[in-house]
């Protein structure tokens, strides 16, 4: 299975192993901030993968909301000197898009800051447990497991959709479905944008394994079909900010490998050979997405899994 090979997390995220194994850092945050709203920010990844994932911020007139806290905290501490840079207010609150350590690892350095850590309540048993399946299971290296192991856990766990007020500026908070069966995104309706860790991916084939497509695929129309979202700016957990154009290409790309897939199934193809078939047709129309040919392969078999009735998901706890 892939959740025990090659951690399936580092690969997400541009491949960040040479700096955890000891390669020097290049100078410089690992993370381009850009101002997207009045008082937003989106932080993309740089190009060595550095911060893991994509984050951002919020502030409000009595405080930032931060959203996802990237994979290491040496990244998370860079994030926070930006935001000590720009404001004095305090950081109230972190809201987790979702469990995985990509976008988790930071936490506990806004937690030591003061901020209050809020996911939806399924990431509390998983942050630990399930990290340590993504990023080797049994074969873990020691290095993974100890950094999985000290994740900080959520202060408050959601089931639904909340408002956070900072001042007179609106924060929704929403319960989405799709990406790992415990996913939020983050909304300042005041500038139309809408942060929406790994439920949206810009030009980067996305990590299924966790996945449900078919809800996932409403999800994504839901934010396209918005009466906002022609104006609305969206910050994907991986890839540059995207606009409407994007939105509507990633739900594309996972309606054809749905399609595709279960059209091949219907031919009684499977394993290797249901790749074989479907996966050219994935390429002719993607193949130039980062990470296409690492995940597209395990992407159809996830989806026949799917399918199928037999795909492996995080459970959650009572």
């Amino acid at each position: 299975m892939f959740r025990n090979t090659l951690p399936a997390l580092a690969a997400a995220v541009a491949l960040i192993l040479p700096t955890l194994a000891g390669a020097a850092p290049p100078a410089g945050p690992p993370f381009t901030l850009k101002e997207i709203g009045p008082g937003i920010y989106a932080a993309i990844d740089g190009p060595e993968g550095r911060a893991g994932s994509n984050a951002g911020f919020i502030i409000g007139e009595t405080g930032v909301v931060v959203i996802d806290a990237f994979f290491t905290p040496d990244a998370a501490r860079a994030l926070l000197a930006e935001i000590r840079r720009l404001t004095p207010l305090p950081v109230r609150y972190v809201v987790n898009t979702h469990y995985h350590a990509d976008h988790t690892g930071g936490d506990a350095v806004f937690r030591e800051a003061g901020a209050v850590i809020i996911a939806h309540r399924n990431v509390r048993g998983w942050v630990r447990r399930d990290n340590i399946n993504l990023l080797g299971g049994a074969a873990i290296t020691p290095a993974f497991r100890a950094q999985v192991e000290a994740l900080a856990q959520p202060d408050v766990g959601l089931t639904g959709d909340t408002t956070l007020w900072l001042g007179e500026r609106r924060v929704e908070v929403r319960y989405v479905r799709g990406h790992t069966g415990g996913d939020l995104v983050v909304a300042a309706p005041d500038a139309h944008v809408l942060f929406c860790g790994d439920m949206l991916w810009r030009r980067v084939s996305p990590n299924v394994v966790d996945g449900t497509v078919s809800d996932w695929i409403a999800s994504v129309a839901g934010f396209a079909a918005a009466p906002d979202a022609a104006a609305t700016r969206f910050v994907p957990g991986h890839g540059e900010v995207a606009d409407l154009n994007d939105v509507k290409d990633f739900g594309a790309y996972l309606q054809l490998l749905s399609k595709e897939t279960a059209a091949a199934r219907a031919t009684g193809a499977t394993g290797d050979a249901l790749v074989a078939v479907v996966l050219p047709k994935m390429k002719a129309a993607y193949g130039g997405w980062e990470a296409f040919d690492y995940f597209a392969p395990k992407e159809i078999g996830f989806m026949a899994a799917e399918l199928a009735g037999t795909k492996r998901r995080p459970v959650p706890q009572p």
